[in-house]
């Protein structure tokens, strides 16, 4: 959910505001890798480790591609640190001790990212929209993993409530970082 989906897309239709995306990305991508890879041994479901390892390589294949196409904007990517909102979504992250949790957290933030992305792609450059394409289609795929662990592992109504419960927690507290990343791309 993008609440201000119109402001966004023409803050980024600049080429280098839409490179601080990218940063921003790089951060927060290295970041989840930080965090999902120290709470891998925590995981007895080894096809739901395979999961966890595989968004763990992408994400940081993901995180070289934009970094990469951010400094080619003119942006240095290294630089970037989050608002206390961006922080916020890691240390909730590092909140949860249930593989349930972690899984229904990545899903909302994948949900979410997964929209951003579509609304990068309408605004990019040709060169920045490939590299947003590359990331789409290992995001979706992504996103059909957890979907299906949801199908099976959310077995009962108390497990959907609380798969829902997580994803929105997710989706919202991305939701407001978007709205103060927004005015940071401007500035």
């Amino acid at each position: 959910m993008i609440r201000n989906a119109d402001r966004l897309r023409e803050v980024l239709s600049d080429p280098r505001r839409l490179a601080r995306a990218f940063s921003r990305h790089t951060y927060g991508m290295l970041a989840w890798v930080d965090i999902l890879g120290a709470k891998l041994g925590a995981l007895d479901n080894p096809g739901m480790c395979h999961v966890a390892e595989r968004v763990i390589a992408d994400n940081k294949k993901h995180a070289r591609l934009f970094s990469e196409r951010a400094r080619e904007l003119g942006e240095k990517p290294e630089a970037y640190r989050p608002p206390q909102i961006g922080q916020k979504i890691y240390d909730i992250l590092e909140s949860y001790h249930d593989p349930f949790d972690e899984f229904a957290y990545a899903l909302g933030s994948l949900l979410h990212f997964s929209s951003l992305l579509e609304l990068y792609q309408g605004v990019a450059d040709p060169e920045s929209r490939i590299v947003i394409e590359e990331v789409q289609r290992d995001v979706d795929e992504h996103l059909s993993f957890l979907k299906r662990y949801f199908e099976v592992s959310a077995d009962t109504p108390e497990k959907k409530k609380r798969a829902e419960e997580v994803i929105a927690i997710a989706e919202g507290i991305y939701a407001d970082r978007e709205e103060v990343e927004a005015e940071w791309y401007a500035s």
